[in-house]
């Protein structure tokens, strides 16, 4: 799929918790280059209070990426737009992105031939990047090769970029970085067993690993990250809960699949069962927590203690 962003078509919603029928179809171009929310951009960029700048950003239109929603949900999804939205926020406090202090992203993203546009966020502190990608159906597949290769060059992006319905608030750029011959992305990572040396540094014993299995799924609940959207990663998580717990394990099955939209309780019952049944289709817990890494992101997932 190789379209321009002046051609690619998305989402506008006038405030972020529109009803439904207040949904238009404009270019992403448009969203992404239009002087029309100028004035209120700069407005939010140039409020100090943290309450107000939010109120300011929260009063902001918004629109999807990745396409055109009838309601802004993956089952909402009517044609996907052929890109991939990418933010890279600027948390110094946070210790996010702190290689970007003093450096202008723009100036250095045109070495990348896969991005059509790198422009300042709402706030103007961090960057949104528009990625073309190759096979929409690939979505959270190449979003993940995504960020791994960002965060081989020191950057840490925006996980809930993965969500194919995801809003971000229009913003304003006087001069974005704009290349229409970008190059769509079609790179993904190979599935592979991973273990806790591999995925954590080093080793736990089994008291240790119920402990850090107990402490991400806690922290998905309590934050209702949803880790198990993949198919494929949801199988996996189940397999290496079961080949590490066994029948114990049963109930942290259902808490992870129950953070999914689609979430069924017998279907979880009988893959899990299935999985206890044939032990030659084991997965190590290593696996478990690389994909929760992943989709988590590193910060998070890292202060996410035993």
């Amino acid at each position: 799929m190789n379209q321009s962003i002046f051609d690619a078509q998305v989402s506008f919603l006038p405030c972020v918790n529109c009803d439904d029928t207040e949904i238009e179809t404009i270019s992403l171009g448009r969203a992404l280059v239009a002087d029309t929310w100028r004035g209120k951009v700069e407005e939010l960029r140039a409020e100090q209070d943290p309450a107000k700048q939010q109120a300011l950003k929260d009063a902001l239109p918004c629109f999807t990426p990745s396409g055109t929603f009838s309601h802004v949900s993956r089952a909402g999804l009517i044609k996907h737009s052929g890109f991939i939205s990418v933010d890279i926020d600027y948390k110094p406090e946070k210790g996010i992105n702190t290689a970007l202090a003093g450096t202008d992203l723009k100036k250095i993203i045109s070495a990348v031939p896969h991005v059509a546009y790198c422009g300042k966020s709402c706030r103007g502190a961090g960057y949104v990047l528009i990625i073309p990608i190759a096979d929409p159906s690939k979505h959270r597949e190449y979003f993940r090769a995504l960020a791994y290769h960002f965060e081989r060059a020191g950057l840490e992006i925006d996980r809930a970029c993965k969500d194919i319905s995801r809003k971000r608030f229009i913003s304003w750029d006087e001069s974005p970085y704009i290349n229409t011959a970008a190059k769509p992305w079609a790179y993904t990572l190979p599935e592979r067993e991973h273990t806790t040396r591999e995925t954590l540094g080093r080793d736990l014993n089994a008291s240790e690993t119920a402990a850090k299995v107990e402490a991400v799924i806690s922290a998905c609940e309590a934050n209702k990250w949803d880790i198990t959207e993949s198919y494929g990663d949801w199988v996996r998580l189940l397999s290496a809960l079961a080949s590490t717990f066994g029948e114990s394990g049963r109930n942290y099955a259902h808490r992870i699949s129950a953070l999914y939209s689609g979430y069924d309780y017998n279907q979880t019952e009988n893959k899990y069962n299935n999985l206890l049944k044939h032990p030659e289709y084991k997965t190590q817990i290593g696996t478990f927590f690389y994909i929760a890494r992943t989709e988590i992101g590193k910060h998070d997932f890292d202060n996410i203690g035993l």
